[in-house]
């Protein structure tokens, strides 16, 4: 009588189980050294904090007011009921309308040195440093051009912030994050320095502590050694 064949079914069924579990632990096993081997060839991106600035063009926010009904709820958002204490003129007025809704490209800028900054509405650390940051474009204008650009921020809350603090510099939102990538920023607030020949200088992770500090790195920057060109 013929011997049946079920008796092998669970070896074989077992035989490929292990052969599957294995070529699983292989596949896996490659896919870890490539990523592996590939993060070895392509490391996290470092800061752009040398040479030459990555280019770009900022459209400005407008100086208009928010109209009422944005614009309580925004401060309401951003600061709470304590807003009054960080807002240094009545918030229903027009900022100056010099760098309304204009383009500014960073390489047009060339011959100028260049404090740029990363900011959000939402960043906390950045209430702080605002005022320092206008207090020290009040200071170097016609020397030194401030740029700010608002990173991953609604327009209300952005332009409720321009208001309260009264900037009078050139700020705009950078769309797509795309700035921020091309300079490898890590948080906000971060700042960079470029000089008068577009490179970048130097640069401050953080909010600024006092104006004597930004002081100095605005003065390490008009120090640095200018194009004859």
């Amino acid at each position: 009588m013929a011997t049946s064949d079920k008796n092998d079914t669970p070896q074989k069924r077992s035989g490929r189980g292990s052969f599957l579990l294995l070529a699983g632990i292989a596949v896996v096993g490659v896919i870890m050294f490539a990523v592996f081997y590939y993060g070895i060839l392509h490391p996290p991106s470092k800061r752009a904090d040398s040479g030459q600035a990555p280019d770009f063009t900022m459209t400005t926010y407008t100086s208009a007011p928010l109209p009422a009904e944005d614009l309580q709820p925004a401060l309401d958002d951003l600061f709470g009921a304590a807003y009054g204490r960080y807002c240094v003129n009545d918030v229903n007025n027009s900022r100056p309308a010099e760098y309304d809704q204009i383009d500014i490209k960073l390489s047009e800028l060339r011959g100028t040195p260049v404090v740029l900054n990363f900011w959000a509405s939402w960043c906390t650390t950045c209430k702080d440093e605002q005022p320092l940051l206008e207090q020290a474009w009040q200071r170097y204008k016609g020397e030194v051009m401030f740029l700010g650009l608002s990173h991953l921020d609604q327009d209300k809350n952005a332009r409720a912030w321009l208001q309260c603090y009264n900037v009078t510099y050139p700020n705009a939102l950078d769309r797509g994050g795309k700035v921020y990538n091309a300079y490898h920023v890590q948080g906000v607030p971060e700042t960079f320095f470029i000089d008068a020949n577009g490179n970048i200088v130097d640069y401050y992770v953080g909010a600024f502590p006092s104006a004597g500090v930004l002081d100095q790195y605005i003065q390490r920057m008009l120090s640095a050694p200018t194009s004859q060109e």
